[in-house]
Formats: C-alpha cells, sequence, structure tokens
C-alpha cells in the first residue's frame, strides 16, 4: 500500500491530482468544412468559422468563438469582416452593420475602424443566439444597407463538438452541443502556459561543410538517421534540392549552443512557396547520434529556430512555430495557425495555437 503523508488532506490530494492533469494537455487541431478548431496546451480552445468558398459572391468573413478551459467559462466571439476588391471603406459605410442569425436582428456590431478587415467583438446576446442555434442549422450574416457577409454554418456543429470534448463538457450543463444533467465539477481544468528560460546560442556558424567536404558524408549520415517519426515526413525525406538534373545535397552548417552540444542545419527541401531547413542536436565531436527538431525550419537565431510556412489559397496565411534552445534541448514554444486562407488579409487575422509559452 502507497503511503501518504498524514499532513496531506484530502482537498490538498485532489488540487495536486488536478494541477497535475492540467500540466498534461496536449494541444489539438480539426476542421470540417468551412470551420476549424485549434486547442492549446492551457486547455483554452479556439474555433473559427468563415465564408463558403464556393460561393463566389460572398465576400470574406469570419467568427473567431473562444473558451478557456475550466467551470463556467464563456463563450467570446470576435468577427472580422473584409472585402476582395476595397481596403478602405468610408465611414459612413460601416456605420449601422447589424448582427443577424436565421433572419432575426440581434442589433449593432461595433468596428474598430473603417480599416478592413472590419473587426470587432459580438455582445454576450449575440453570442448566445448563435450558440443557441450550434447544433441546427445556421444563417449567420453582418449588414447594412451597403455591405453583406455571411459565415457559412457546414461543419460548425461538429467543430464546437470537438471543443466540447477536448475540454471534457460533454453531457454536462455547460456543453455548445451535447448538453446533459451533469453539472461541471468535472470538466478540464486550465494550465498555465508552458515556461521555458532561454540560453542564447552563438547567431553564426562557426563551420559550413560543403558536400564535397571530408567530414560531410559522415555527419549527413548520422542526421538521416535521425530523420521524424510519423506520416508527416515526405518520401524521400533531406535527399537534396532538385535542380532539374536530380537531387543536389546541400551544405550543412554547425552552431555552437552550449553544454558541449552544437545544432546543425542543412536545407531539406524547397516548394513553390516555401523551404525548409532541417535541424538537430549532437554532441561537439559530431559522431554521436543526433536528436531531431523540425525540417521546416525558415532560420536559426540566438537559440531560437523559427519556422514560418505560407498556406494555399486565396489571401496569404501561415504557419507558425518556435523552438527555444534551454540549455538542454530545443523546446516548443509555438505552435501556430492564422485561419484558413480565405481572402481576409495579408498574413491571417487569428492566433489559433496548439501551444502557448512564455519565454524568459
Amino acid at each position: 500500500m502507497k503511503f501518504i503523508p498524514s499532513f496531506l488532506s484530502a482537498s490538498c490530494l485532489i488540487s495536486i491530482s488536478l494541477a497535475a492533469l492540467a500540466q498534461d494537455i496536449q494541444g489539438m487541431s480539426f476542421s470540417h468544412q468551412d470551420w476549424e478548431i485549434y486547442c492549446s496546451n492551457t486547455g483554452t480552445c479556439r474555433a473559427a468559422g468563415y465564408q463558403n468558398d464556393e460561393a463566389s459572391a460572398l465576400e470574406p468573413a469570419s467568427i473567431l468563438l473562444t473558451r478557456h478551459a475550466g467551470a463556467k467559462q464563456p463563450v467570446r466571439a470576435e468577427f472580422a469582416l473584409a472585402s476582395f476588391e476595397e481596403e478602405v471603406l468610408p465611414e459612413s459605410k460601416v456605420k449601422n452593420i447589424h448582427f443577424f442569425v436565421n433572419d432575426r436582428d440581434l442589433g449593432v456590431v461595433n468596428v474598430d475602424s473603417n480599416q478592413l478587415p472590419l473587426m470587432g467583438t459580438l455582445s454576450h446576446l449575440q453570442v448566445n443566439a448563435l450558440l443557441q442555434v450550434a447544433a441546427q442549422n445556421a444563417k449567420i450574416e453582418f449588414k447594412n444597407q451597403d455591405f453583406h457577409w455571411q459565415i457559412s454554418d457546414q461543419g460548425m456543429t461538429a467543430t464546437l463538438l470537438k471543443m466540447d470534448d477536448f475540454q471534457k463538457r460533454l453531457n454536462t450543463v455547460g456543453a455548445i452541443i451535447k448538453k446533459g444533467q451533469n453539472s461541471e465539477a468535472r470538466v478540464r481544468t486550465a494550465a498555465p502556459k508552458l515556461q521555458v528560460k532561454q540560453v542564447k546560442s552563438a547567431n553564426s556558424p562557426y563551420l559550413s561543410l560543403e558536400p564535397q567536404h571530408r567530414q560531410y558524408q559522415a555527419l549527413y549520415k548520422t542526421l538521416i538517421s535521425a530523420q521524424p517519426k510519423g506520416e508527416e515526413v515526405a518520401e524521400g525525406f533531406c535527399e537534396g534540392i532538385y535542380t532539374g538534373d536530380g537531387q543536389e545535397p546541400q551544405a550543412i552548417q554547425l552552431y555552437k549552443l552550449s553544454n558541449q552540444k552544437i545544432l546543425a542545419t542543412t536545407l531539406c527541401w524547397r516548394a513553390a512557396y516555401n523551404e525548409g531547413y532541417g535541424m538537430w542536436v549532437l554532441d561537439t565531436a559530431l559522431k554521436g547520434p543526433a536528436t531531431f527538431v523540425t525540417e521546416t525550419a525558415s532560420d536559426f537565431s540566438e537559440g531560437r529556430i523559427h519556422s514560418g510556412q505560407k498556406g494555399r489559397g486565396i489571401g496569404d496565411c501561415w504557419a507558425v512555430a518556435e523552438w527555444v534552445w534551454n540549455g538542454q534541448q530545443f523546446v516548443q514554444t509555438i505552435d501556430r495557425w492564422t485561419g484558413m486562407c480565405r481572402g481576409l488579409a495579408a498574413g491571417g487575422v487569428w492566433n489559433l495555437d496548439k501551444i502557448e509559452a512564455i519565454v524568459k
């Protein structure tokens, strides 16, 4: 039988257990038709819906629903309204924009400025009206006498059901889609953001090995043998860049980290809009096993690996990631998507996180 010190009360044990559970949250993402959701390691979920891409007459529009983990947490709603043709609208034309759900006028929405996309927040009444029909067919519109925007309901129910499931609200009074009679006593509790202390490293490589260098082949084999596991690995992982005559190996740059470790990096792939560098950690002797970090890196500076990859579609959207050296290993501190490429704004409009962290 496991011994439990007598000075720990039952309430303390429950608190410790819940805290440990909260720390183990793994972020997730899901998309279905015109909606997507990202839930982070803090337990916060962000679900975004957009205009139907197949309806060419519809202007770009999106709603973002955010809910933190924990009992009795409200759903907050933000919106973004844009245009395929305009960048700025006259102030007179952004007045009196009303929010409608199933043709019910729920009143005026306030926008931050006349710059596109128009951004704002829905009221408590407007959010509740939207959530009440989230499990049904829903006609979601913003309009005034000059403009009309419509958010698709295709995929909304499935996406918000994922939110309920991730936050462990299914069959509780606080669920959005699958409501029940259970209290929220056992819903997922919120976890704090991951905290990582950055250890700065050299900003420039101390050595660059060209493919013809005598050490190149041995090091390259070491790196490739530590390739990532999982379905995300493309066939022909890091074989070099296609030049028209075949795959051409790329130089390997070596950076000094700390604790007798170095970072090895080489260009692994290149596509129409993006390219990705492979990053590995290994001992200064360059002979031991390597630890793979990523194959989607864009740059490295002072102990931080940054990745920015452009999505495909109308309007720029980005997948962003970052890893920070803590003196022992690289810890991922950002895993973010700016939302579907639906023409809202260059660079996207939302921060949809799977990992949230504080870097010190």
